[in-house]
């Protein structure tokens, strides 16, 4: 099983690799960071799960590989395993749109960092985003969405070890470890709670910057035209 798991930490350390190098040679900014310039606990959260569970298949299918077998895909994903990934990924979904209404209904009074210059750090994603403590008040809701988070991707990649050390063969390994349904409800509840955390508006100006200064910051259409040297037709012969 040796094969298998080392299969699923490089797989894991690719997916990692791809989402910080993929972005910085497109000239984007950290895949962690939102619309705002800040870092995103959704987006964090996404991340997490997909680097575990695709990693995961991805170790599994190369050892079916590895051990001879001929259908490298014949394991199950269990169901409950699905509702995980529809619950964070629709989670991130929704609190993406949430910030799009409030990035544009009221930018004054949104955090935000000014284009090119994001400079904040990385546990600024449990910080409040609106309102005068922007930036240096701890939102709870986001607080226990990191912990639950953090406890059940540890579970489950224990969970996940100790499936593969139970078996010498890795066509012994029928699926992927499900998770029970009070863990299910943990983490529904949780995202829950993110999600209504995000609803209130406070108000007051955040001291660190705001959505309308970085939309300010963001070169304009026309000097985006302008620094592009025009095209000169060739002079007739």
């Amino acid at each position: 099983m040796a094969t298998t798991f080392w299969a699923w930490v490089v797989s894991a350390l690719v997916i990692v690799l791809l989402a910080v190098v993929v972005p910085r040679s497109l000239g984007a900014q950290n895949v962690l960071r939102d619309g705002r310039g800040r870092y995103s606990l959704s987006r964090l959260q996404v991340m997490m799960w997909t680097v575990v569970l695709l990693s995961l298949v991805s170790g599994m299918a190369f050892g079916r590989f590895a051990a001879g077998q001929v259908d490298v895909a014949g394991f199950q994903i269990p169901e409950q395993v699905l509702v995980l990934l529809g619950i964070s990924l629709g989670s991130g979904v929704v609190a993406g749109a949430i910030k799009v209404v409030k990035s544009s209904s009221r930018p004054d009074s949104v955090a935000a960092h000014p284009m090119g210059h994001e400079t904040g750090r990385f546990w600024e994603m449990l910080t409040v985003e609106e309102g005068g403590s922007a930036g240096r008040s701890v939102d709870l809701a986001k607080f226990q969405n990191l912990v639950i988070t953090v406890l059940l991707v540890l579970t489950y990649v224990a969970q996940a070890v100790a499936a593969l050390r139970a078996v010498d063969n890795p066509a012994g390994i029928a699926g992927l470890p499900a998770f029970s349904s009070a863990f299910l409800v943990l983490l529904a509840v949780s995202h829950a709670a993110y999600l209504l955390g995000k609803i209130p508006s406070p108000a007051g100006t955040p001291e660190g910057g705001t959505m309308a200064a970085r939309l300010a910051s963001a070169p304009r259409e026309a000097d985006m035209a302008n620094a592009v040297p025009g095209v000169r037709p060739a002079p007739s012969a």
